[in-house]
């Protein structure tokens, strides 16, 4: 069966009027559960015709003057008029190539902001993003867990994104935005639905998926318990020579527990089982926080549901592909 594909871009100027395009070079998108900021790349040609709806009439002008830094910008792609949504975020900025290049950015463009110096001698990390996503269009997941800062300071000359960061980096969570929403909390936790994969059926390429045994698997894990007085305890366990994953943990009573929370750890992580990545054609629709529903024809044994936790879209003249990459078993 033939399928086209398609695409459709709109972009909400700041004087509140509306560019739509469906034909472009090429789109590329990038998402990852690990990384706050996501990002797309669009090329276009340097001149377009524009029609006004309105009237009818059509006029040759230079792209890069219908648009600027800040504008909104919303990205569907598909096949035959079954177009999934990809993109939503902002022009970050303009190359002016051939053709035309527009770097884009998620919501974490409106954290781009000075953040106002603050100290708080007792909150929570809920209070402090509530803090930093003020005035802003972003709204909070209602997932984030109850973790308490007996005083946090937020510097001079620091942006709310490198605040946001600074937060991320410290406690150890997970922190990524879906469109609007931000989410921050324990990665693997956040379930946005299941995609069915069957290799060698709706895979392209699948190469670059390698399966392991438990046996082979060398991993220690440094367990960090982040006290309610903001002092830290850390526990090791695992084998000391294998690789090293830090984790943070939360509402923990003692050393012996954080001990046994770093084993179940180890126990996610240390799986016979695929990693790594896949590519498809844009269908079907994956996004990270979905787990991935994989079938091997071949080796039926091997079958399992992997969590996805980065999606790379490509889209141009030559088609449409998705990269999408697995981390744990679930």
């Amino acid at each position: 069966m033939y399928v086209k594909l398609q695409g459709h871009i709109e972009i909400h100027r700041q004087d509140r009027r509306k560019l739509s395009f469906d034909a472009f070079n090429s789109v590329e998108i990038e998402k990852d559960i690990f990384n706050i900021k996501s990002s797309c790349k669009i090329k276009i040609p340097i001149s377009s015709r524009l029609e006004h709806k309105a009237t009818g009439q059509t006029e040759s002008v230079q792209t890069a003057k219908q648009f600027s830094r800040g504008d909104k910008i919303h990205i569907s792609l598909g096949y035959s008029g079954r177009l999934y949504k990809e993109f939503t975020g902002f022009i970050y900025r303009l190359n002016y190539k051939t053709p035309l290049e527009i770097e884009c950015e998620g919501y974490e463009y409106q954290l781009r902001r000075p953040c106002e110096t603050k100290t708080w001698a007792s909150t929570s990390m809920k209070e402090v993003l509530e803090f930093l996503i003020k005035g802003t269009d972003i709204k909070l997941s209602e997932d984030v867990p109850e973790i308490k800062f007996p005083k946090f300071i937020i510097p001079a000359n620091m942006t709310r994104l490198e605040a946001l960061q600074m937060v991320k980096d410290k406690y150890g969570v997970a922190i990524f935005f879906i469109d609007n929403l931000l989410y921050a909390g324990l990665a693997y936790t956040l379930d946005r639905g299941t995609v069915k994969y069957k290799l060698g059926w709706n895979t392209i390429k699948d190469d670059s998926l390698k399966y392991r045994n438990a046996d082979d698997v060398s991993l220690k894990i440094k367990a960090v318990w982040i006290k309610p007085d903001n002092t830290k305890l850390e526990a090791q366990v695992g084998d000391p020579s294998g690789s090293l994953r830090t984790l943070f943990f939360y509402n923990v009573s003692s050393k012996a527990e954080l001990e046994k929370l770093g084993k179940e750890e180890i126990k996610k992580y240390k799986y016979s089982g695929y990693e790594g990545k896949i590519t498809t054609f844009l269908e079907p629709f994956a996004q990270p926080g979905m787990k991935g529903e994989l079938s091997d024809p071949k080796y039926s044994e091997r079958d399992g549901t992997y969590y996805i936790t980065k999606v790379n879209v490509k889209a141009d003249t030559s088609g449409g592909r998705r990269t999408v990459e697995f981390t744990v078993k679930l």
